[in-house]
């Protein structure tokens, strides 16, 4: 390649498909004296004919077509390149990868994900569930376009948007004593309440220890802590306790009656799942197209785009 250029083998190439220097010209929008130049230059730098000018119609020499030969596989190869790219951005092929919290991928994600194959079937999907750290683990190691998770303290070289707040609620059993009081509780009468809890330096028991101190309550009945949500959700739905989710994670409980409300004085927490992706990512097309219907799935998606 360093003894000719590719609008020579271009050239060429055209000359030898149409047999003719002037149907070439005509197709690659050149004049005919440009197009025989450059035919002369890469004979020149091959120190060989490539065609046989000695007839009325221009054939190719056995140097021509073994250069025919390798155009065009050249051009062929250049073709499937362009095509893929036409297809990946039109979002006819692609992939995209998606790290997120338990919550988020098991509660939020799947509907949205489900709705984004019927619209882009091409698209290969990979997602991944991990806690917050690994979340951003992901990203950081391109394991992941991008992440959704709680916010991770101390990540600068991510860009982290507000994807959603979801409050917490307080559920029980429709049949436990909490619900026939038919009042809110106390924070005193919560904290006196058998509270299944969330295994230690889980967020959310985190978030109620730090609302139970501010009400003068940093003492509370957590007589069962379990390392799963669907457990602690069994368990209330068996009247075993109280228990504190995320409203996301016990919709279908709550539709169904297995659980119902608790209403508990000055009880107001949240908390926030964030969008996260490297500030020198350029995201793709494809995960583009995810993180759209997100924001149209979400009123308080924050713009990002």
């Amino acid at each position: 390649m360093s003894l000719m250029n590719l609008d020579w083998l271009k050239t060429f190439h055209a000359v030898a498909r149409c047999r003719s220097f002037s149907k070439a010209a005509e197709a690659l929008y050149l004049t005919q004296p440009t197009v025989s130049s450059q035919i002369q230059k890469l004979e020149h730098s091959l120190k060989a004919p490539l065609f046989d000018r000695s007839r009325r119609q221009i054939s190719l020499t056995p140097k021509g077509e073994i250069l025919y030969n390798y155009t065009r596989r050249l051009f062929e190869l250049f073709g499937e390149i362009d095509n893929a790219f036409q297809n990946f951005t039109e979002l006819q092929s692609g992939h995209v990868s998606v790290s997120a919290s338990a919550v988020v991928g098991t509660y939020y994600l799947p509907p949205l994900i489900s709705e984004y194959r019927r619209r882009y079937p091409g698209i290969e999907l990979h997602l991944r569930i991990g806690n917050s750290e690994q979340v951003a683990r992901d990203v950081r190691d391109l394991e992941a376009d991008f992440g959704i998770c709680a916010r991770v303290v101390g990540a600068g070289d991510l860009v982290q948007y507000q994807l959603l707040s979801e409050p917490y609620r307080v559920l029980a059993s429709p049949s436990s004593r909490w619900c026939a009081m038919g009042r809110p509780l106390l924070p005193s009468e919560f904290a006196k309440g058998c509270i299944i809890t969330r295994e230690k330096g889980a967020r959310s028991q985190a978030k109620l220890e730090e609302w139970l101190a501010e009400q003068g309550e940093p003492h509370f009945c957590g007589s069962c802590s379990v390392n799963s949500m669907e457990l602690a959700k069994q368990l209330a739905v068996c009247g075993m306790g109280l228990i504190v989710l995320p409203e996301m994670t016990v919709r279908r409980e709550l539709e169904s009656g297995q659980l119902v409300r608790v209403e508990v004085e000055r009880f107001n927490l949240s908390t926030g799942y964030y969008l996260n992706y490297l500030k020198t990512a350029n995201l793709s097309p494809a995960a583009l197209k995810l993180v759209m219907l997100l924001k149209e799935n979400r009123r308080d998606f924050m713009a990002i785009l």
